[in-house]
């Protein structure tokens, strides 16, 4: 992973909810899929940490469920998703850790949206 040494105490507000995708006042922030938002913290696309904004009630794109070629490692700060497939809620705290291949969602943000600490690693 190419990391770059990095501190900050507040990271930039995510984009308010309705912000067209590509709005370039949204950056840093930029959309992966409507009303899901990323901040990359550190790394590359095939390996990185990102800040994920879900909007408020935002359904995930995919309405199967969801599987990677990369594992997943992630952590609910803020608000919440429900996994559709699964019929439960991760909240405040929730943690995830998922192989290659694991099937997770879909997903429906909470009603005042979800921010998470996302960490994609490429399958050794």
């Amino acid at each position: 992973m190419s990391l770059k040494q990095k501190e900050f105490t507040t990271p930039p507000p995510h984009p308010p909810v309705g912000t067209p995708l590509h709005c370039p006042s949204a950056l840093p922030w930029y959309s992966i899929a409507p009303g899901v938002w990323e901040f990359m913290l550190n790394g590359t696309e095939e390996e990185k940490a990102v800040l994920q904004w879900w909007e408020p009630n935002t359904l995930s794109a995919q309405t199967d469920q969801i599987t990677h070629t990369y594992i997943e490692e992630v952590c609910t700060l803020r608000g919440g998703l429900e996994d559709l497939s699964l019929k439960q809620s991760w909240g405040i705290g929730a943690y995830a850790y998922r192989y290659p291949g694991m099937e997770h969602g879909p997903y429906k943000a909470a009603k005042e949206g979800c921010l998470q600490f996302v960490k994609i690693m490429p399958a050794k």
